[in-house]
């Protein structure tokens, strides 16, 4: 069995928690997103217990590559210095010991992405083996990355899979358009123009002209798709009520996988012109989707332009809530990492921060930077959107 899904031990954060007030986190709901109360959860037991590995989604498999680095690199318990043993734990604290980050040093680690749907079908394999433990061939993994929402659960996970998704941070679901063609003049398009874009609703057999819609006359739509296994493909395929792919054969449309525009930037002027595409608004901003501004630009839906403030606040149809998924009742160092309480998670204000720096935090002399504030720029360089503007950074849901 792997040391992922091996159960933890008591550690002395607890103690920390009760110095510093923490509360019990409340029973949630399993059928609605709950706002955590902020405790450490007993993750700390002195000894640096195993690798936290991550796989799934590609849409966040980046960013989450630098919280690890984030997470790897802040400060903790000094300790035992080899040739001495036992290596990797913890001397005794001093009064210099920074409590409140990475302290028993744990690792994070993110594996390729294969997209949400496989990230969620490996971390539902962890019990399928004859003893309840790992089976051979599936690799041992903490949690699923998943950018897709909780109603597209992959049919292998079962009533035995008590998981939990933690939304550490927003994205949305942005509809791109390329410069210079056909659909130039289209500055908006509605839910419902939408769904027969994309589903073809009216049953004309996928005939849509960007004439329909405001554009240049006599240029069909050229739909392009998204590789089914991502969280991207799940989520427009849920928000458009079917199949975002279906129209793409009919248009002359490509499958792609997500967030990258490279083979569409790369079709000759009439088709690119003529293409519509969608994908993550995070990756679409900081140029990592290589959409660029000059060559695209994105449809706002029912009037609403997709931005950091229209997403945080749903006031922009198509936003989505990014997933860290875990199975309950497992090790706590998965949970002090991406649990609801975690390290990623908690309020900034549990976080150590340098002494004069005015922002939430915990001053404290033996640490370089404001450590929520760190977490916090992960988020927004990667172009996505905090949950919570302020308190807890995280909500959650339960499944089974």
């Amino acid at each position: 069995m792997s040391t992922e899904i091996q159960s933890a031990t008591p550690g002395r954060l607890r103690r920390l928690a009760r110095r510093l007030g923490a509360v019990a986190v409340a029973a949630v709901t399993v059928s609605a997103l709950a706002t955590p109360a902020w405790a450490l959860p007993d993750f700390a037991d002195g000894k640096m217990n195993s690798v936290i590995r991550g796989s799934g989604s590609d849409t966040t498999y980046f960013a989450m590559q630098a919280m690890d680095a984030a997470f790897n690199g802040s400060p903790g318990c000094e300790l035992v210095l080899p040739p001495n043993t036992p290596q990797y734990t913890c001397l005794a604290d001093l009064p210099t010991t920074v409590l409140t980050e990475n302290y028993d040093h744990e690792v994070g680690l993110s594996q390729f992405p294969q997209g949400s749907g496989a990230g969620l079908r490996q971390l539902c394999q962890q019990n399928d083996g004859p003893t309840g433990g790992l089976p051979a061939g599936v690799s041992p993994i903490s949690y699923a990355r998943s950018s897709s929402s909780v109603s597209s659960i992959p049919s292998t996970c079962n009533t035995g899979d008590q998981l939990r998704y933690v939304g550490w941070a927003k994205d949305a679901i942005a509809i791109a358009k390329w410069l210079g063609g056909a659909s130039g003049p289209v500055t908006n398009l509605t839910h419902a123009q939408l769904q027969e874009i994309f589903r073809d609703v009216s049953g004309d057999g996928c005939a849509e002209d960007w004439g329909d819609f405001g554009g240049t006359p006599g240029t069909q739509i050229k739909v392009h798709g998204i590789q089914t296994s991502s969280g991207t493909y799940a989520t427009i395929t849920s928000f458009l009520g079917g199949d975002a792919n279906a129209c793409v054969a009919a248009t002359g449309g490509q499958v792609l996988f997500e967030n990258d525009c490279t083979e569409i930037n790369n079709l000759g002027a009439t088709d690119r012109g003529a293409s519509i595409w969608p994908l993550s608004f995070g990756k679409y901003s900081t140029g990592a989707a290589n959409c660029t501004d000059a060559a695209t630009d994105l449809i706002s839906v029912g009037g609403i332009a997709a931005t950091p403030t229209t997403i945080q606040n749903s006031t922009y149809q198509y936003n989505r809530t990014l997933y860290n998924v875990y199975r309950r009742g497992g090790p706590g160092w998965i949970e002090g990492y991406i649990g609801e309480n975690g390290w990623i998670c908690k309020p900034n204000a549990a976080h150590s921060k340098k002494v004069g720096d005015t922002n939430p935090g915990l001053p404290n002399a033996n640490v370089d930077r404001n450590w929520g504030l760190a977490i916090d720029k992960v988020i927004t360089d990667a172009g996505f959107v905090k949950v919570n503007a302020t308190g807890n950074k995280c909500n959650f849901v339960n499944f089974n």
